[in-house]
């Protein structure tokens, strides 16, 4: 039964530690700095993302209130054509209505004017025919005469004006 050598045990043991050595060296440094970097850039892809979705929301802030106002600005818009389109509206039935009373005022001494003329025009038969008759009955008046024409429509006249 052999002990351990040792020279086998101290050889072991630099062997291990240089093997030490070397791995980090080469091994764990590298793998460290790699576990590091990678850490750096999910950082600071983490905080770019949170920047960006700062950014987004205040975006979608500044949309909203553009659409708000948008949105506004077409109400508005609408409330100022109704707002028109009523006036107006108001302004073609006061003109229609004062055309429509126009109208009606035109007709209505248009119808006076007629009633005049035909009153007129029934005085001047009347006139004639009773002249005819009269003369029928006397037997020398002139259908034509008319100062006498005249004078009988202005008595018919003035008692059918009573």
């Amino acid at each position: 039964m052999s002990l351990i050598n040792p020279y086998t045990f101290i050889f072991t043991i630099i062997n291990l530690v240089v093997l030490y050595l070397i791995l980090r060296k080469f091994l764990f440094k590298p793998v460290t700095k790699f576990m590091e970097e990678r850490s750096q850039k999910i950082r600071n892809s983490l905080e770019e993302a949170d920047r960006k979705v700062h950014e987004a929301n205040d975006l979608k802030a500044q949309y909203e209130e553009i659409l708000k106002k948008a949105d506004d600005e077409g109400k508005a818009i609408i409330d100022r054509a109704e707002k028109y389109a009523k006036e107006k509206a108001e302004k073609i039935i006061e003109e229609a209505n004062t055309e429509a009373k126009a109208i009606i005022e035109r007709a209505k001494e248009e119808a006076e004017t007629e009633k005049i003329k035909a009153m007129h025009d029934l005085r001047v038969n009347l006139s004639h025919l009773i002249i005819e008759a009269a003369s029928k009955a006397i037997g020398n008046i002139n259908v034509d005469d008319d100062e006498i024409i005249n004078e009988v429509v202005k008595e018919a006249g003035a008692s059918w004006n009573k």
